[in-house]
């Protein structure tokens, strides 16, 4: 369903033509800059009340000028809707956001596959209503997160319990609480994750904890214990995911890009229909800091692999790192260059170090209108430099993405203190013994 409506911005007083697309959720915050001034409009949709609807505007109010059919092209165009991209320009009756992102999807060769891709898509923001109800329950989930880190712990698991309504499981041995709590993620972030890659990455720690040389594997493990490495990065890791449930609505159009095969970033100038890069800068430059805390799990396990030590690593440029603490010094451009032939395959599409580092030192230039970042990866100084340029689409698209691979590599967190619950202590106690 849509709706044709001509807005007035209560800045500049000059009209937009909008057409609302209808998402499935109740309450649908929609925002855009007003093309003559730049301002923001907000309109909120109201469909809890289904088939009735109702508006509620901010910054600007229907023009007393309403079409009474199609628009007549006299003013800019938006289209807004929360689930896909969308596009501003010309008005062509019928190229809804909806019938857009199928003609996108289109295959010559396989017609009937771009109905089929769709069909997961709007499948996947209604899987269990989940992106609505956990949305809405997002204090509750960091309450759950936050218990896990403190002393009551019989409190968490009761939590989860209930959070999930299941059966309460009373056993308070660490590796039963950490089930419960990798539990609780792997439910409450599903739609956000691709299940099946997450299955095969999970198999694939596993049999590395099993398969790797016991002596080397457990002096690693045992460093990252005892300096509290582990359980801080683990820490690092539950303070992201609720803030991904905050930038939801704004991840709903970047989900769509998971179906495009060709896609590719900064080719076209598809928008996002609510709130702005503002909002979102922060989270990309978090996750990426733990991500590149999270390599150094990569980077000791690697090197188990390969030469047989957490802390030997190849050499580069003529020389070799010494320990995985030079490792943890370098920048995360110099990390990779470490990581020969790495047993777990990152996805490179999410690593920008140059955003990373121009959100950082405040280099980062956002236009509203065209939602067109422009970023300066060599700084901000007194002469002029050349700037890169992303889509806040694009750049929504990365977060997501690279949500992905700290969500992947936490499921290493997972195993790592396994290994130690299951193998080491119980080690420790033989010996004892």
């Amino acid at each position: 369903m849509n709706t044709n409506m001509t807005m007035t911005c209560n800045v500049c007083e000059q009209d937009t033509d909008c057409r609302i697309g209808y998402s499935n959720r109740q309450i649908q915050p929609l925002s855009f800059a007003c093309p003559h001034c730049g301002s923001l409009m907000k309109i909120t949709l109201d469909v809890s009340n289904a088939p009735q609807s109702k508006f509620a505007f901010e910054s600007c109010r229907p023009s007393g000028n309403q079409p009474t059919r199609m628009f007549e092209g006299l003013n800019p165009f938006v289209d807004l809707h929360l689930d896909f991209p969308v596009r501003f320009g010309e008005y062509v009756p019928g190229h809804t956001p909806y019938l857009m992102a199928v003609q996108d999807l289109h295959d010559d060769s396989d017609p009937a596959a771009s109905h089929l891709k769709l069909s997961f898509h709007v499948e996947r923001l209604n899987q269990l209503n989940q992106l609505n109800h956990f949305h809405d329950r997002f204090d509750e989930i960091k309450t759950i997160i936050r218990l896990y880190g403190g002393k009551n712990k019989q409190l968490f698991k009761k939590r989860v319990s209930d959070f999930l309504k299941m059966d309460q499981d009373t056993s308070l041995k660490p590796e039963d609480v950490n089930a419960a709590l990798y539990q609780f993620i792997s439910f409450v972030f599903l739609p956000f994750v691709n299940f099946g890659e997450v299955r095969e990455v999970v198999d694939g720690f596993s049999d590395l904890s099993i398969n790797l040389p016991r002596p080397a594997l457990g002096k690693f493990v045992d460093s990252l214990i005892k300096s509290g490495f582990l359980a801080n990065l683990q820490r690092d890791c539950l303070k992201i995911y609720p803030e991904i449930y905050c930038a939801e609505m704004a991840l709903r159009p970047a989900f769509f890009l998971d179906l495009k095969g060709n896609y590719e970033k900064a080719k076209t100038a598809a928008r996002i229909s609510t709130k702005d890069f503002q909002s979102y800068k922060d989270l990309y430059k978090d996750i990426i800091e733990v991500f590149a805390r999270q390599l150094i799990l990569l980077a000791g396990i690697n090197n188990i692999i390969k030469r047989g030590n957490s802390d030997a690593f190849k050499k580069v440029d003529g020389g070799s790192l010494s320990s995985l603490e030079k490792f943890a010094g370098k920048t995360l451009s110099e990390k990779f260059k470490y990581l020969d032939d790495c047993f777990y395959n990152i996805d490179k599409d999410a690593i920008d170090a140059g955003i990373r580092n121009s959100i950082a030192h405040n280099n980062v230039h956002y236009d509203e209108v065209t939602q067109l970042i422009t970023y300066y990866p060599n700084g901000g100084g007194i002469a002029q430099t050349i700037g890169e340029t992303i889509y806040f689409l694009d750049f929504m698209r990365m977060i997501l993405v690279l949500f992905r691979e700290m969500h992947n590599l936490h499921h290493l967190i997972k195993v790592l203190f396994y290994y130690e619950f299951l193998v080491l202590q119980k080690d420790r106690q033989k010996q004892k013994e």
